[in-house]
């Protein structure tokens, strides 16, 4: 379950509300794992019962109380666990894929159509990462240590290039489509 070790990990830096790790994970790694915020209370909540974590009620006076978190010793262990162990091999099942692969059953406005939609998907993704990675340059960081920012960014590059590479990869789909020069390119 990669939710709890990416809040155990964010607890590792510092002590966060569920808010603010909310914020953590639309400022650093929504590009790949985007979470909502009662994802992140309930694994909180699953966190704290089994001693990963520990919080903290701060009582505020004209609004509701607030929950900070803190990493326990046991999180980390279950932290470190799971970093250092190689995950099985994820599910690569990409549904526009089936589309393209069957595409020849639509029209070429059709299949266009998919592929330009598709494209501006991964424009409109590019300019996210982009924006992140402004974001990090601009703002101060309660990490830092020049290691673990450039670990956490490497996620962003990644990210980035295989977006770059399937936008690439898109447009001259499009092309082909619209020349009608039914060719394939593989290898040398």
């Amino acid at each position: 379950m990669s939710l709890k070790h990416a809040i155990l990990g964010f607890l590792s830096f510092d002590a966060f509300s569920g808010y603010d790790l909310k914020k953590a994970f639309d400022n650093s790694i929504q590009h790949f794992w985007p979470a909502n915020q009662s994802q992140i209370y309930r694994t909180l909540a699953e966190l704290d019962e089994q001693g990963f974590v520990e919080k903290e009620i701060v009582e505020r006076e004209e609004r509701l109380d607030m929950k900070i978190y803190r990493i326990t010793e046991t999180g980390r262990s279950e932290l470190h666990l799971w970093l250092s162990t190689p995950l099985p091999e994820h599910d690569t099942r990409e549904p526009f894929l089936i589309q393209v692969y069957f595409g020849g059953k639509l029209s070429d406005e059709e299949i266009l159509n998919l592929l330009q939609r598709k494209l501006k998907e991964i424009e409109e993704r590019l300019d996210v990462y982009e924006a992140v990675y402004q974001m990090t340059q601009s703002t101060p960081s309660k990490v830092t240590d020049k290691r673990t920012t450039f670990f956490a960014l490497l996620t962003l590059e990644l990210g980035y290039i295989n977006s770059k590479s399937d936008a690439a990869w898109l447009r001259s789909a499009i092309e082909r489509v619209e020349t009608k020069n039914y060719t394939i390119q593989i290898g040398n």
